[in-house]
């Protein structure tokens, strides 16, 4: 078989854009002919190029179209075979699948057959445009002299070209004789292929949602043993024919090249990043061998079958499984997952499955119990629950079980190895690249695990028939696609935000970097014009017409006008004060008593952390219905005005020396403009003094101001600087009303008299006993 005849630049597309040129330049018509001479000769010599490569594709012609015969018979001997192979294969989904397969390979040879005659083809087309240029350019015409010099200088050219286009014609109708014959074989594998995708679809239903008769049946376990007899006689029958249309020898030499390839990359990686192998290499000879496969059965043709599968898929589970680190537990389910794929592709009947699934379930959950864990206690729930329906008729359904667990611990496994690459390179918070993938890449992984299981368990079939299931809601239809890349785009988007404000931090103007009010305002409108966007992409998403918006849009002019004005006022206003510049991030404003640096503006409002840590939420409209005080409009740099007053008698000059001294060492004060000293006024106190400072950040004012003033009071100390201070006297107000407080006084004076009565009394008592003192008894008497 010939080579493909190859596309080039012909040259007769110079000539022919310098004679439309001519025709739109209009020229006199005395103008020199010789440039018309020179390119009806480069036509000539086009066109005798035009005939060395028709006489090639003439001498070419029967060569490809004997080889394409060839092959559209083999093809076709093939299509037969696989038309037969349906009542051999046996009523599972995974011969249907190895079917469509090869009617998938059948498409792929017919076109590579084609591939010469159709690049034949399309020479053959492009030399008729030519001519039909040559004459658009001769059938132009501005006056009668330009049309006869036209007419005479691509008179002959033009014959030329009619003799070449019969020629062209001839040779394209026996070329698209031939190609209709592959065109017609291609519509016969399109109709097999159809019917084969319905009983795929029909095998599905039944081998997924349909039982095989219980086990527990004495009569049910006796058609187990038919099913299973007929399996091992009917079984070789299938795989035969499957084995033998598959070259081997080019299968196995592209796979042993990629894997070479794949080792040699391995390898290279290795030597940038040791720790990558460090202990994994058995993992990564493993992933490599499943890789090379699949890329071999990817671009062989008819190595497509469940065989190939098989292998690639296993290779690929055991090299994964041993990157991430798995246990004896994860290894268990592997093997689990290596027999249940084994039986898929050797289209093991579904009763046959479910005798064997309940022994498999076992040995695994022994094997498991062995290990404990409260995670390896789920796993044997759903391996249990799996021997059941195995036992209960349910066996391609506990077989996608089994499956299905161990494609959920790889995905799994995979997200937390991503996770913890992530959260390396950044810092993971919430405005961070890396708190911004993180919700991207679980959203792929999950859309990607729901994808493998449709793929694994049915084919690119079923993914495309379980993701297209769509239901209706009004006028929006509503489909798991849709719903996938929707959230897929949304994160995207949020991450290309993240990267474009990056971005903007990266530009210099002029040696310099972005002003980041500018950068903020750039990101804020290329932000609003990314979720329009999304928002457009969405409605396409989910099928919505553009005209079905309609009302809405009625009902937000009547909501403008009514209760949304406010809305659209500040919406309105953020635009005229991002666009107009006299608010930016990062500047320091008044609003009222409030005073701070804007760390958030956006088209409704704008966000202000004062000096406190306090955040103050300001309309936009309000800016524009009073003034902006904007303290930092020109630069950052402010001026603090901190007042001294000293006692009268000081000296002026040593007082301002000190002041000026105390600016100048503060670490926070500027030195241009330098700090300065004047005196204001002499007042009832003493002398008063203001020292002026110029600071370059707002948010710094308290702290240099107190650090000032301690400054100036130790410095005052030390140099014996009285400062003056004005007396207050402080009175003391009882609390309570007046009746109350002068009920206190009299409660007051009663305890003060009680207690000068008490020592009154005491005093009078030890005065009368030594003035009048008391005669003693005499007791001898008295007896």
């Amino acid at each position: 078989m010939h080579a493909p005849t190859r596309r080039r630049f012909h040259p007769l597309l110079p000539w022919i854009c310098c004679c439309l040129f001519l025709g739109l330049a209009r020229p006199a018509p005395g103008q020199d002919t010789s440039l018309w001479r020179s390119i009806s000769d480069g036509l000539r010599q086009s066109i005798a190029l035009k005939r060395q490569e028709l006489s090639r594709i003439r001498q070419a012609l029967p060569d490809e179209k004997e080889a394409l015969d060839t092959a559209l018979a083999d093809v076709s001997s093939r299509l037969d075979q696989i038309l037969l192979l349906r009542g051999v294969a046996g009523e599972t989904p995974w011969a249907a699948r190895s079917l469509l397969m090869q009617l998938r390979e059948l498409t792929l040879a017919v076109d590579t057959a084609c591939a010469a005659l159709l690049d034949m083809r399309d020479a053959l087309s492009r030399a008729k445009q030519e001519y039909a240029v040559v004459r658009q350019v001769r059938e132009q015409n501005a006056s009668r002299e330009y049309a006869d010099l036209v007419n005479e200088e691509l008179a002959g050219p033009g014959r030329d070209f009619k003799e070449l286009k019969g020629e062209v014609d001839a040779t394209k109708a026996a070329v698209d004789t031939a190609l209709s014959q592959a065109d017609s074989l291609k519509a016969d594998i399109e109709t097999a292929r159809q019917e084969e995708v319905e009983r795929f679809i029909t095998l599905f239903r039944q081998a997924y949602f349909d039982s095989s008769g219980s086990l527990l049946r004495l009569s049910n376990l006796s058609g187990m043993v038919d099913d299973g007899v007929q399996w091992l006689d009917a079984a070789p029958r299938f795989w035969r024919p499957v084995a033998n249309w598959t070259i081997w020898e080019r299968y196995l030499a592209a796979a042993v090249a990629y894997f070479l390839l794949g080792l040699g990359l391995v390898r290279l990686a290795a030597r940038r990043w040791p720790a990558l192998a460090t202990g994994r290499w058995p993992s990564f000879v493993w992933l490599a061998a499943g890789l090379a496969l699949f890329t071999a059965r990817q671009t062989i043709l008819f190595a497509g079958n469940q065989f190939t599968s098989l292998a690639w898929v296993v290779a690929v589970a055991w090299g994964v499984t041993g990157l991430l680190a798995g246990g004896p537990g994860l290894r268990t389910l592997l093997a689990c997952f290596t027999a249940t794929v084994a039986l898929d592709a050797a289209n093991v009947p579904a009763s046959v499955a479910g005798a064997f699934l309940p022994v498999l379930a076992a040995l695994a959950v022994w094997r498991l119990r062995r290990l404990g864990g409260r995670a390896v206690g789920c796993d044997m729930a759903v391996l249990v629950a799996a021997g059941v329906a195995g036992v209960l008729g349910y066996g391609p359904q506990g077989v996608a079980a089994v499956q299905a667990l161990f494609m959920l611990h790889l995905a799994l496994g995979v997200a937390g190895a991503v996770q913890r690459g992530l959260d390396a390179r950044g810092t993971g918070g919430r405005g961070s690249l890396a708190g911004l993938v993180s919700p991207l890449a679980a959203t792929l992984l999950a859309t990607l695990y729901v994808a493998w299981v449709l793929v694994f368990l049915g084919g690119p079939g079923l993914m495309d028939y379980v993701f297209g299931l769509k239901f209706t809601i009004g006028r929006v239809t509503v489909s798991l696609d849709a719903v996938c890349g929707l959230l897929i785009g949304f994160f995207l988007l949020r991450l290309l935000q993240a990267w474009f404000t990056r971005l903007l931090g990266l530009v210099h103007l002029r040696g310099k970097p972005i002003d980041p009010g500018l950068a903020h305002t750039l990101g804020a409108v290329f932000s609003y014009l990314t979720w329009v966007l999304f928002l457009l992409f969405a409605l396409h998403l989910f099928e919505v017409p553009l005209g079905a918006l309609t009302w809405i849009a009625s009902g937000l002019s009547v909501g403008i006008g009514f209760g949304l004005k406010d809305i659209v006022n500040n919406f309105v206003s953020g635009l005229i004060i991002m666009f107009g510049g006299a608010v930016k991030k990062g500047d320091i404003i008044q609003q009222g008593k409030n005073i701070g640096e804007v760390v958030d503006l956006s088209v409704r409002n704008t966000i202000m952390r004062t000096l406190d840590n306090t955040t103050v939420i300001i309309p936009n409209s309000s800016f524009l219905r009073g003034e902006i005080v904007n303290l930092s409009y020109q630069d950052a740099t402010l001026r603090l005005a901190i007042p001294v007053t000293v006692a009268p008698g000081t000296k002026i000059k040593k007082v301002r020396k000190i002041l000026v001294a105390i600016a100048k060492e503060h670490p926070g004060v500027l030195k241009k403009p330098a700090p300065e000293v004047l005196m204001n006024t002499i007042g009832r106190l003493g002398l008063e003094f203001i020292l002026y400072v110029w600071i370059g950040n707002f948010m710094e004012k308290f702290q240099i101001q107190s650090e000032l003033a301690t400054a100036i009071d130790q410095q005052f100390q030390d140099n014996k600087i009285l400062v003056a201070f004005q007396s207050v006297k402080v009175k003391y107000k009882p609390k309570g009303t007046e009746a109350m407080q002068l009920e206190a006084l009299r409660e007051e004076l009663k305890q003060k008299r009680a207690a000068v009565f008490g020592k009154t009394r005491r005093l009078r008592r030890v005065h009368a006993r030594r003035r009048w003192p008391v005669a003693p008894v005499a007791h001898g008497e008295e007896e």
